[in-house]
């Protein structure tokens, strides 16, 4: 019989809601298990027990009285320690931010909270989130619960490895440049990056910091999970309405008829022949569901590292002075740095970047309006090693390469849902699937049909296939 830990969020909240078990009970149980698992893992950095047991007390209480208090009644979620929770540290990795209190939630953080869910823990993420590993000198470094050979990824690596080991039935991430997909498929889990303009966001700790263009139109939040419809009912939390974010729109919310065709891609370039099994293993799951899939690459993509590289370089380059702000590791600044390098442009430089943007968009839409999804790498190279992005401009580049299908849809703004589609003996690799904007529901629909063949990766994590 499985533990209440290793339980997904439908059955969790259906248990609650009928009356089998109490909030306190749920929260209890995923406290123990991260006491048992976060040692090895340093996936939650800031342990919020206390509240977290005052919240599900608050809960039982009133579902006495009245009910539940929404579709997520008891179940534990973690947060990102880079978004706002009220009364709660807001570090974004960093020393210098290590006393930023929040003052109110950010809108996803009530949206969770309004749904009656308990936010069991807060997740590790690299300084500024600016990685694809996980690590900095104020919270350390966070562990993958498969391998110690690969990274849990960045910058979501806490909330990835956490829910992995089953801390929490959904975390929340971001993703500026494959936060949420690039965890995801480190460690073997399912997650959206969503649309841009999903998902509202706004920090009001960060009230009055104007963000660059860059980070307006590439940066969003989203869900990771343990099952594909775990990953759903995060998303369908996170996406209610805010005043707070101006790009925030209502998408359609029903999932298109499926199944629809499906352009697969190996990406641009070198490619592990772990990361080709995967988009192989679940190309062949989605035609064993119905839909139509033919290998056909979508435009651009030798324009599309390059034109995100340089946008986010000369405008962060522009907006931040990385290099005064106190105690910032030097694997940052030379992950930083050799990303900047070369990429750094003059006004009219960047208005040519942000047309171009423009013009590859549209190649893309119409591509998409044939193929309305393109299954491609999450990355062309297996999950690298721990601090390995940071270990040289060469190992740097190499992997900034592999990730070319990770940042094009960041770069584009597009709904990306990554899956596990293998297990390799050091764990998971998993597959992503672009859809049209707002196109979430369509791309997680065929992520479900590639977990239906491929199988839920935690199940064998805790059967022993990895480190726990």
């Amino acid at each position: 019989m499985a533990e209440i830990w290793q339980w997904n969020t439908s059955t969790t909240a259906e248990r609650i809601r009928s009356g089998d078990i109490s909030a306190r009970e749920v929260a209890d149980a995923h406290l123990a298990r991260l006491d048992e698992v976060n040692p090895l893992l340093n996936a939650v950095t800031n342990d919020v027990r206390e509240s977290a047991i005052a919240r599900a007390a608050e809960l039982d209480e009133s579902f006495s009285a009245s009910g539940p208090a929404g579709a997520l009644h008891g179940v534990p979620v973690t947060i990102k320690e880079n978004i706002d929770v009220e009364g709660q540290v807001t570090p974004n990795g960093m020393l210098a931010n290590a006393e930023v209190v929040a003052p109110a939630d950010s809108p996803l953080v009530s949206h969770f909270k309004n749904a009656g869910a308990v936010i069991i823990g807060r997740t590790n993420t690299p300084e500024m989130s600016y990685r694809w590993h996980t690590d900095n000198p104020l919270r350390g470094q966070t562990h993958n619960p498969w391998s110690a050979s690969r990274t849990p990824g960045g910058s979501s690596g806490g909330a990835a490895a956490s829910v992995a080991a089953g801390i929490g039935t959904i975390a929340h991430g971001n993703d500026l440049g494959g936060s949420v997909r690039q965890p995801a498929n480190c460690c073997g889990l399912a997650g959206i990056r969503p649309s841009l303009g999903r998902v509202p966001a706004h920090n009001p700790s960060a009230e009055g910091i104007d963000r660059g263009l860059a980070l307006q139109l590439m940066s969003v939040q989203g869900p990771l999970g343990r099952e594909v419809a775990d990953v759903r009912t995060g998303l369908e939390i996170m996406m209610q309405p805010s005043h707070q974010d101006p790009w925030y729109r209502q998408g359609q919310t029903a999932p298109p008829p499926h199944p629809c065709r499906v352009a697969a891609t190996y990406g641009l370039g070198p490619i592990d022949a772990e990361a080709r099994d995967a988009i192989d293993a679940a190309a062949r799951f989605l035609i064993d569901a119905g839909y139509e899939v033919s290998f056909i690459d979508p435009p651009n993509l030798d324009e599309i590292r390059s034109g995100w590289r340089t946008i986010l370089a000369t405008e962060t380059a522009h907006t931040i002075d990385i290099g005064a702000i106190p105690d910032m590791s030097d694997d940052l600044l030379n992950a930083v740095g050799w990303m900047f390098a070369g990429h750094i442009t003059d006004v009219a430089g960047l208005v040519h970047a942000y047309a171009r943007r423009h013009t590859i968009l549209q190649q893309w839409l119409r591509f998409l309006a044939e193929q309305p999804l393109i299954l491609a790498p999450v990355s062309q190279l297996v999950p690298f090693a721990p601090n390995d992005d940071a270990s040289s401009r060469e190992r740097f580049n190499e992997i900034l390469e592999g990730h070319t299908c990770l940042v094009a849809v960041n770069y584009l703004g597009l709904p990306g849902a990554a899956v596990p589609a293998t297990l390799t003996p050091d764990g998971p690799v998993g597959v992503q699937l672009i859809g049209a904007p707002f196109d979430e529901f369509r791309c997680l629909d065929a992520a479900a049909a590639i977990e239906a063949g491929a199988g839920i990766m935690s199940e064998r994590l805790w059967a022993g296939a990895g480190r726990l």
